[in-house]
């Protein structure tokens, strides 16, 4: 369960990279000089690791944006669907990831404010550090780095690896998604794992789980050392977005390797636990929400995410 930390290196390493210098060339000199050794270049110099950062917990936000290059091309909004955050704790032992529904309300933001709208459109209205800044105060506990990624390059990343496998845990059929699963094992292609992904056939809570699932197999066919010729090629992701440096990701590897035996709790923070009210509101046009329970939220995620 390093994935998501290792995934997140190996695309920041790819999308950052330099394209290769051509190699020098060996000119040969019209007299029977001997011929000039061609110019060694100096071997690039590892990064180190961040000790401080290695030994401290470390968290990341990934958001997966309901978008895709035919929706921007018609305008319609983008919202992140897709939101969760994953927790490695200090001494590498526990990954912990949290799934925040869709529909929640009433947000604590960093100002004091409050956001009454749904959480998934929190990022086209203050960027992707808002919603950062917004997950962070609704669970009461620091968020170091985030991640962002549209739907088409979810798709390819999925068909890149030859498709994924999960174990559908009960019948899906929503015409919507173009989606019909019986429960079982499933192989799924890029299209059909993005349409897993976003079926609320069951509830939205169904889906975040599924969520989960889908990255944790994902992850791993991108882990398998076999896929190592394609990792340049995720350069061709337009749509993701992080705040992670090149400089962390010899770190960041790291941190998945060492926590690569670690125990792992997927939790999605839906009703009746973590919620005051969850429905249709009378009086309103919010449509269907989930109200938090923030006190309990935050009791939950700082029992955690927090060392």
């Amino acid at each position: 369960m390093r994935f998501r930390i290792v995934v997140v290196a190996l695309l920041l390493t790819a999308c950052t990279s330099a394209s290769p210098s051509p190699s020098a060339e060996v000119t040969q000199s019209p007299s029977p000089t001997e011929e000039p050794s061609p110019t060694q270049r100096p071997s690039p110099t590892p990064i180190p690791i961040d000790e401080a950062m290695l030994a401290r917990r470390f968290t990341v936000m990934v958001a997966g944006v309901d978008s895709s290059a035919v929706r921007r091309a018609r305008g319609e909004d983008q919202n992140t669907d897709a939101l969760m955050v994953i927790s490695v704790s200090a001494d590498k032992s526990r990954i912990d990831i949290l799934s925040l529904p869709r529909d929640t309300v009433d947000i604590p933001m960093p100002d004091g404010t409050i956001y009454h709208r749904k959480i998934n459109s929190i990022a086209q209205a203050f960027g992707i550090e808002g919603l950062r800044g917004a997950m962070s105060t609704l669970l009461g506990v620091p968020i170091d780095r985030y991640v962002e990624m549209d739907m088409d390059d979810f798709t390819w990343m999925v068909d890149a690896v030859g498709g994924i496998d999960v174990e559908v845990a009960t019948r899906i059929r929503d015409s919507q998604v173009h989606l019909s699963l019986d429960p079982g094992p499933a192989h799924l292609d890029g299209a059909t794992a993005l349409s897993y992904s976003r079926s609320r056939a069951d509830s939205d809570y169904g889906r975040a789980a599924r969520q989960q699932q889908v990255m944790v197999a994902l992850a791993r066919k991108w882990l398998d050392p076999g896929v190592g010729p394609l990792i340049g090629t995720v350069r061709l992701l337009h749509s993701l977005k992080t705040d992670i440096g090149l400089d962390e990701i010899t770190t960041l590897l790291e941190i998945g390797r060492r926590s690569a035996t670690a125990q792992v709790t997927a939790i999605v923070l839906k009703p009746t636990r973590f919620s005051l009210f969850v429905g249709f509101e009378p009086g309103t046009a919010r449509g269907w929400v989930m109200i938090p329970n923030v006190p309990e939220i935050r009791a939950y995620a700082r029992s955690v995410l927090t060392d």
